[in-house]
């Protein structure tokens, strides 16, 4: 009987005392049999607790030698859902790793490296960036819902939680979405997941800490009027007179510009007022003089903009609005654009891409898709991002032409909606995106509408004047970027392989101190190499530089744009990008001078030197 007595702990025993008692030098023959076994040991109902048993000598057995866990100090919190998604061994080593480290936050297990404060901090971090995953041990739902990936990382994490919870995770994700809401990006999905997440962990209860309120309530109470009324919001609004309906545009005006986020009392006091009063809308959407005069000249066609565009799912685009009326674009070129936007016909092709990726039939929300997601667009060119795509040259694209070029890009999405086609000439050669093959996106979640539909087709064109500029004796980006760019790209460049005066040109044409008319022309793209941190290269990454000019502690900084919306970011060598604090716009990253010329290996710059 006894035979029929052994469980998968007993397997995992064995194998882990064979390699506790192997060699050194023979540990990686054993180390595989004993993540198979932590493997299957994780998928029974107390799997995890007979596993931590073991973990305060895990490092003693050898279990994570030669391993990318073996470095306790290079372990990164915000890799650990990725590799417990990887499932198998995969995610059976990062579980055995995460163990180790609870065993050391408790004290079992005194490491040289790492302190129980350390352990505790790291583990902190993993939950304050996992909560979605570890709110799912609440919930039946959510157990039979997720994929069976989701639902073991969901019960690593809720074990950590119940041996190693410490309130320091709510500060932490806090943090985490002030880092992200302070970069306004237009896809704000990441961000509101995590408030609401917060909030079920908080259980209801009131959380003392004033930015996680700042961003509930913008979320869910966003002025005094929806707080009190709550699911009788519009017969309140219906029964209110012209002050009380500024007092509260005023206060939804003042959680949008605070938090860049928008609720739906949003929605509903917009489209209320679009249909019975129509002038008031600005005191909603008339944040500065340039807005109001805007709003004054145009009432009509912006009434028109909200009609099309703002529903329930697009929402955000009311945020978008405020910023595109911010801008100095109204012209008469402008407006037709915008509004045969509203009437261009739209292909097959495009309509279908909508309805797969929205699960949607309406002609008129596909409209409204793609409405809101251009008002977005032009009105927050900074909050436009690539997602998980590697699609930074096209996306950079899209925020270059939305902020200089406005009407350019309008033509070219008008045209494209039409025709389902885009077509960029290189060096007298048109090419045209319907006969190019399109790689498809690995990320359709978090990104804009107009990036959906836009980036597979300009990314084929890119790939396209790679192929043709490749061979040339310099990056190709010399030649590709004027003409991907279609205008306004400085046609001198420089890049650090081929340019002996690389540093010193730069310091030429975009120090202040050496040329204070450096912001003239800007924005310009520019072409980094991002490193870990541990100083492996990653690779290349396109990016705009904005502006150059003194920080508020009066030192020369570059502020610049990056396709990548999570822009708060450590790119090797110990130098962290900045998002805000530093005298950066909205949107906008920055680094001081001579940290991104550290980084920089290509830029261009305007044809005037002898």
């Amino acid at each position: 009987m006894g035979l029929f007595l052994f469980t998968s702990e007993d397997s995992f025993q064995r194998a882990f005392y064979q390699l506790w008692k192997t060699s050194a030098l023979n540990k990686s023959l054993f180390q595989q049999a004993v993540f198979v076994e932590a493997a299957a040991l994780l998928k029974e109902p107390n799997g995890l607790a007979e596993i931590f048993k073991y973990a305060h000598v895990f490092d003693e057995a050898g279990v994570f030698a030669g391993k990318p866990w073996e470095n306790v100090r290079k372990l990164n919190p915000t890799l650990v859902r990725g590799t417990l998604h990887a499932g198998g061994i995969t995610a059976a080593a990062e579980a055995m790793s995460d163990l180790r480290i609870l065993s050391i936050a408790r004290g079992d297990y005194v490491h040289p490296e790492m302190t129980a404060a350390d352990a505790t901090e790291f583990l902190t971090k993993v939950m304050a960036l996992n909560l979605d995953l570890l709110l799912m041990k609440e919930t039946e739902e959510n157990r039979v819902t997720q994929l069976y990936k989701d639902k073991q990382a969901s019960q690593i994490l809720g074990f950590i939680s119940d041996h190693c919870f410490s309130s320091h995770v709510f500060q932490i994700l806090y943090q985490e979405v002030d880092n992200l809401a302070v970069q306004r990006p237009i896809v704000t999905n990441k961000i509101l997941k995590l408030i609401a997440n917060a909030r079920r962990l908080a259980d209801g209860q009131k959380v003392l800490d004033s930015s996680l309120m700042k961003y509930e309530n913008a979320v869910y109470l966003p002025s005094d009027l929806a707080a009190a009324a709550r699911e009788s919001y519009e017969n309140k609004l219906k029964a209110s007179n012209d002050l009380l309906l500024i007092k509260e545009a005023k206060q939804l005006r003042e959680s949008m510009k605070h938090t860049g986020l928008v609720s739906p009392f949003h929605v509903l006091f917009l489209k209320f007022i679009n249909k019975e009063k129509s002038d008031l809308a600005q005191s909603l959407l008339g944040v500065d003089e340039t807005a109001r005069e805007n709003l004054r000249s145009n009432l009509p066609f912006v009434s028109s903009l909200i009609s099309s565009a703002v529903t329930m799912n697009t929402r955000g685009s009311i945020y978008g609005l405020i910023c595109l009326l911010q801008r100095d674009v109204f012209t008469s070129e402008f407006i037709i654009e915008m509004k045969r936007l509203i009437e261009v016909p739209i292909h097959n092709n495009i309509k279908n891409r909508l309805i797969d990726v929205h699960k949607i039939l309406d002609i008129s929300a596909i409209r409204s898709l793609i409405v809101s997601g251009m008002i977005s667009v032009l009105g927050q060119p900074l909050g436009i991002g690539q997602g998980f795509n590697p699609t930074c040259q096209s996306t950079r694209a899209l925020s270059y032409w939305s902020q200089k070029e406005p009407v350019l890009l309008l033509k070219l999405f008008n045209h494209f909606l039409e025709h389902g086609k885009i077509t960029i000439n290189f060096e007298g050669r048109p090419i045209s995106s319907d006969t190019l093959p399109h790689v498809s996106l690995d990320d359709e979640d978090n990104i804009d509408t107009v990036s959906l539909l836009l980036i597979p087709h300009l990314d084929s064109i890119y790939f396209e004047m790679l192929k043709a500029a490749n061979g040339r004796g310099q990056d190709p980006h010399r030649w590709i970027n004027p003409s991907f760019h279609i205008k306004g790209i400085w046609t001198e460049f420089s890049d650090i392989y081929s340019d002996a005066d690389f540093t010193a040109r730069f310091y030429r044409h975009y120090h202040p101190s050496s040329n204070p008319n450096v912001n003239q022309g800007l924005p310009q793209p520019a072409g980094i190499t991002i490193y870990n941190q541990s100083g492996q290269v990653l690779g290349a990454h396109a990016v705009l530089i904005q502006r150059v000019c003194q920080d508020p502690k009066g030192c020369i900084r570059v502020y610049f744009y990056n396709p990548n919306n999570d822009s708060l970011q450590v790119w090797g060598n110990s130098i962290k990008t900045g998002v805000s604090g530093n005298g950066e716009l909205e949107g906008e990253s920055s680094l001081l001078f001579d940290d991104f010329l550290y980084f920089l290996y290509a830029y261009h710059f305007p044809k005037q030197e002898n």
